[in-house]
């Protein structure tokens, strides 16, 4: 896996050159989920719960998650399958999503635009809104706050638009301060966080305050440098998330009664929800959960564990848990946590990217409508459910993905990538360089049926508006039968033929040795071992075929030819055929066609040898596997 191995058009690279700059892997684990439900409680609560994943700035993959509260239930990219015509699905980067009357409503910043849902989540309309940002609601009106608005101006001034949400037009619009963020709404009056994000060190301080019935800015009050956060209590006190400058300013929340400062705190606030008389405070920083009175001000001692996570993100407090967002490293996937009110972790669930807005909604839904669609009795599983080997060769990520820990052994590393891969666990294993490969079965022989049988999931992605380049590190697809019965993957081995097979260029006998001795090269963001440490030998041997380079320079960037079929990591996992195989593709040793009627083992290797300098090597990754036509008894 190279650590930055995707260029989008002009723009969005500008988009995301900071977030390069902090987060060097732009892509390390899966890009878009097929929806798949996974079982997570078994504590049952009322209703569901949507979970909007911002997405990499540029990737266009935000991503719409839904549990299913009754069922204890987890659907990852839930908007897909309810959407299957939706072209690039959310879009990029969702910014916020609430509830409105009987429809759901998500901001998708970077794609300028409001996606109109039911609260199935099925589409319903998009409105056109510029660099929109976050939303209010009140008599049948939806107010959005957006960076630019419909007419530029000398001072970048944001605007706030008025929508009919009967209509879905816009209705008004006014201008307002720098970069407006987060808005409130007490009584007939707009609070608006006027941030000035792109100002960087001449952040804004102010809340615009805008007369619902005339929609002119009545004044401006000055709060505290780059306010982004704002919520209203019960007693229409407005709670204000200032961030400061990151540097001498310190972040701090300033509670407002109307335009009358009642109290300062100084604290990170990261996010904030408050719930009765109560304001939890999540602060990343220091990876902690603040507690305020909302009669008071208050600061009251909980004990909720955050330090294990690597980057808390988004909060909601219900009447019933707490939500706690983990985005780790922004460019993989993140992790949900549920907490009840005494601290007590409840669950956890692997969501999308950057998950970090929440929506409660008062009915559950299953993936195939109001009932629950559940496997009959004795039906098997679909998903992968052994590793049997796992032999990645050195890469950037070995050792990370999964983890090694000292005294950890080969049998030890396999149950890893189990808990990562199997039963749709929502993780990623990653292979290393060429040769390295992973070995799986199911709970029952795949069958050889008409059509596709197998479907492949790693982390590919195309170049936006390109459907020939992107990131794919294609790996080779082998099958095996169980002829001895021994139950081991230890029988002759068939190549699923791809695109590239009979291409001149590849290499059907290709060898290479990889020695502990040899890993002394670092990229300064993976310092650990590259070579896996729990090999004890010195050295390791793959031998198999090699595929060409995939790389190419567009607009002076280094990104990768996408190929028609045939290999995994080398198609979005929303290109449902793309990342679908047919064992009557096996061919021999020779290259001649295998009638295989079932195989009972899967093994994947790396098929590129090539190293991309400081983006780092390509490198194959899996997220999964389905087998398309599972029996059942």
């Amino acid at each position: 896996m190279h650590t930055c191995r995707k260029i989008l058009n002009l723009y969005s690279v500008l988009c995301i050159l900071s977030a390069i700059a902090v987060f060097p892997s732009c892509r390390t684990d899966e890009v878009v989920y097929p929806t798949i439900g996974t079982h997570i409680t078994d504590e049952p609560r009322q209703g569901g719960l949507y979970v909007l994943c911002e997405g990499n700035m540029g990737a266009n993959k935000a991503r719409l998650d839904y549990i299913n509260l009754e069922s204890g239930t987890y659907y990852s990219n839930w908007y897909g399958s309810q959407n299957p015509t939706q072209m690039k699905e959310l879009g990029d980067v969702g910014n916020d999503l609430q509830q409105y009357g009987n429809r759901l409503y998500a901001v998708i910043n970077c794609s300028h635009k409001i996606e109109v849902m039911d609260l199935q989540a099925r589409h319903i309309a998009k409105i056109d809104i510029p660099n929109c940002r976050y939303m209010a609601f009140k008599g049948g009106k939806m107010y959005v706050s957006a960076y630019v608005g419909s007419v530029a101006t000398p001072e970048m001034l944001g605007s706030v638009f008025e929508i009919d949400t009967a209509t879905l037009s816009v209705t008004r619009e006014v201008k307002v301060g720098h970069q407006p963020d987060e808005l409130s709404i007490v009584d007939d009056k707009l609070y608006v966080c006027n941030s000035g994000g792109y100002l960087m060190n001449r952040y804004d301080s102010t809340l615009s305050v805008i007369d619902l019935n005339t929609f002119t800015e009545t004044e401006k009050i000055t709060v505290g440098l780059n306010p982004t956060r704002i919520r209203v209590d019960d007693q229409k006190h407005l709670w204000v998330c200032c961030q400061g400058n990151y540097r001498k300013v310190k972040p701090q929340i300033v509670v407002l009664d109307g335009d009358e400062i009642i109290t300062r705190i100084p604290t990170p606030c990261a996010n904030i929800s408050l719930l009765g008389a109560n304001a939890y405070v999540l602060d990343a920083e220091n990876k902690e959960l603040k507690l305020f009175s909302t009669i008071d001000c208050q600061l009251s001692t909980v004990n909720y564990q955050l330090s294990t996570m690597e980057h808390p993100y988004g909060l909601l407090a219900t009447n019933e848990a707490l939500y706690i967002s983990d985005a780790k490293n922004y460019v993989s996937s993140g992790v949900l946590h549920c907490f009840g009110y005494d601290g007590t972790e409840h669950w956890r669930a692997s969501t999308g990217d950057i998950p970090a807005h929440f929506c409660r909604v008062t009915k559950a839904f299953e993936l195939y409508g109001d009932t629950a669609a559940k496997p009959a009795t004795g039906t098997s599983s679909p998903y992968i459910s052994k590793v049997y080997d796992y032999v990645p060769a050195m890469g950037q990520f070995v050792n990370l993905l999964p983890e090694y820990k000292e005294g950890d052994d080969a049998a030890a590393m396999c149950h890893k990538c189990e808990q990562a891969i199997a039963n749709n666990a929502g993780g990623l294993v990653c292979l290393g360089g060429w040769g390295g490969y992973i070995t799986f079965g199911f709970d029952h022989p795949v069958d050889n049926k008409d059509g596709f049988d197998l479907r492949i999931l790693g982390n590919a992605f195309l170049m936006s508006g390109s459907d020939t380049y992107g990131s794919s590190e294609p790996g080779i697809v082998l099958v095996s039968r169980d002829d001895n019965q021994n139950g081991l993957p230890d029988d002759t081995w068939y190549e699923l033929k791809g695109a590239l097979y009979d291409d001149p260029s590849t290499l059907h006998t290709y060898t290479k040795t990889y020695t502990r001795e040899s890993d002394t090269l670092r990229n300064p963001f993976h310092t650990q071992p590259y070579f896996p440490q729990w090999v004890k030998e010195e050295s390791i041997t793959f031998t198999g075929a090699r595929l060409p380079s995939m790389t190419e320079s567009v607009n002076g960037q280094n990104v990768q030819r996408i190929l028609p079929f045939g290999y995994a990591d080398n198609k979005p996992n929303t290109d449902s055929e793309g990342t679908s195989f047919d064992i009557s593709w096996a061919v021999d040793a020779d290259g001649k066609s295998i009638s295989l009627p079932c195989v009972d083992f899967v093994r994947i290797y790396t098929a590129v040898d090539e190293d991309n300098g400081a983006t780092g090597e390509l490198s194959t990754e899996l997220s999964g596997a389905i087998d398309l036509h599972p029996p059942t008894d």
